[in-house]
């Protein structure tokens, strides 16, 4: 095989058709590239054309559930609206987390209209938890769930948490990671709080209305559903990461002053919860904003 000076230098090389160098084995290269490109856009391998499939089969528009009476009901499918990034929860199927069972990663993206990626089911946890009726109350158990969609999510999969570790964290707040799990567990149960913690006790048994502003508990580590204006890069575009902490003011509360007056106990939050774990419940008639 014979290489010309620019070549051997990795300069610009001659076209084949000049017949120098070795020529032959450039043709033969662009004819073997030719064919790859069109085997690939044939069969829908190229790039531009797998993210397009991607694009198609997540932005499937949804029907939002109405909610009439204005509470919200188990089994109505809703949008979670985060008053500090100002995006909806969003699931993405083709970012794969590590863990026992398969996991996708969440955020919040500006993204408005609904669609089968950013709306989500209110399932109850247990039928006898004390409640008769099928509104969801605040301080009641349930999870998060979304149906499945396109190739990747063969199953439903709910929203799952877990305590902080060396392999388990946000990607860039290293707070409690937040994922979608394929299989229901003891960490994918929530609670619905209400967020001005000087009526929260008081609240607690009431029925939760759709629309208006709401705390997420997550059951098992006591932290708080939270999303920031943490930039996080996907084939979606820049959205802000999703994660759990509780955010809460830094003013004193003067908790022994009422403990010793016998206003409180040691177990009462005294300390306004921060805008990033405030989220609203949007249904098809009570958008929330």
């Amino acid at each position: 095989m014979q290489f010309t000076p620019q070549q051997l230098t990795g300069g610009p090389r001659f076209h084949h058709r000049t017949k120098i160098g070795n020529w032959s084995e450039d043709q033969e290269l662009e004819e073997i590239r030719l064919k790859d490109y069109l085997a690939k856009k044939e069969s829908g391998q190229l790039f531009v054309t797998a993210k397009q499939r991607q694009l198609e089969e997540a932005l499937v528009p949804e029907r939002l559930s109405e909610t009439p009476d204005g509470v919200l009901r188990f089994g109505q499918t809703v949008m979670l609206l985060s008053q500090q990034s100002k995006g909806y929860l969003s699931i993405n199927p083709y970012d794969q987390v590590a863990k026992d069972y398969p996991a996708f990663m969440l955020t919040t993206s500006l993204n408005d209209q609904p669609a089968v990626r950013n709306s989500f089911i209110i399932e109850r946890c247990d039928e006898n938890d004390g409640f008769d009726d099928d509104v969801v109350h605040y301080a009641q158990l349930f999870r998060v769930v979304m149906a499945p969609f396109g190739s990747k999510l063969q199953g439903p999969t709910y929203m799952h948490s877990e305590m902080v570790t060396a392999l388990a964290a946000a990607k860039f707040s290293r707070h409690q990671e937040v994922t979608a799990l394929a299989a229901p567990s003891g960490e994918t149960k929530w609670q619905f709080l209400y967020p001005d913690v000087r009526l929260r006790l008081e609240m607690e048994g009431e029925p939760v209305p759709a629309g208006s502003p709401l705390a997420v508990r997550h059951v098992q580590t006591g932290s708080f559903l939270a999303s920031d204006e943490i930039p996080y890069a996907n084939i979606f575009g820049s959205e802000m990461e999703v994660h759990c902490f509780a955010y809460q003011s830094l003013n004193k509360t003067q908790n022994l002053v009422g403990e010793k007056k016998g206003d409180i106990t040691g177990d009462v939050p005294l300390r306004r919860q921060g805008l990033p774990n405030v989220w609203t419940v949007r249904t098809a008639t009570h958008d929330g904003e």
